[in-house]
């Protein structure tokens, strides 16, 4: 068994081992361990990479595994962690609503009133879609404009959409499965 005492990098914000990542897979000598987010804070657990390398890890507290994490790293092969893709809802305001104040306003006396007010409906807007996940606690990530949270299935969106519908005109929900790592601060941990 392979013992990881810690993580070396990440491949996707240190170009060292994004080159060597990109070598690894050219020669064939790259293996994941692929974990669910729920994982990403154990600081000891087992697990078989998909080239059958048993590994266990015994981590520093408070370390948190990202996706492209790289746990082990010589000359004949690297390891990286794999976050399991999942379902998330994918919750933004509608692009027509954002941009509608910029149509149909010639004098800017009324054009300063109509942004006041516009800037007002955003907050109320914001507030309460921050309100509505805030209370079902769901970590959450901010991403051009769309605030993405996981969810168990495809009919929890109905849910999102009755909470949130006086703001139906405003918002719009879809879904998705992808890797979802939260921002920090977005996170949920026990209390």
């Amino acid at each position: 068994m392979l013992t990881v005492t810690a993580i070396i990098g990440n491949i996707k914000n240190n170009l060292d081992l994004n080159l060597k990542y990109e070598e690894s897979l050219k020669k064939n000598t790259l293996e994941t361990i692929t974990i669910q987010r729920s994982e990403t804070e154990k600081v000891r657990m087992r697990k078989v990479s998909d080239k059958k390398t048993d590994v266990g890890f015994i981590l520093p507290s408070r370390t948190y595994l990202k996706d492209g994490d790289v746990a082990f790293l010589d000359d004949t092969k690297m390891i990286i962690i794999k976050l399991s893709p999942e379902l998330v809802a994918i919750l933004n305001i509608k692009k027509r609503y954002r941009h509608s104040h910029d149509n149909n306003i010639d004098n800017s006396d009324d054009r300063h009133d109509h942004d006041h007010d516009h800037d007002h409906d955003l907050t109320n807007i914001a507030i309460k879609v921050g309100h509505t996940i805030g209370n079902l606690h769901r970590p959450l990530k901010i991403n051009k404009g769309d605030i993405i949270f996981p969810i168990q299935s495809p009919d929890e969106v109905n849910l999102f959409l009755r909470l949130l519908s006086d703001l139906k005109d405003y918002v719009e929900i879809r879904t998705e499965t992808l890797i979802f790592e939260p921002d920090q601060g977005f996170d949920i941990h026990a209390h």
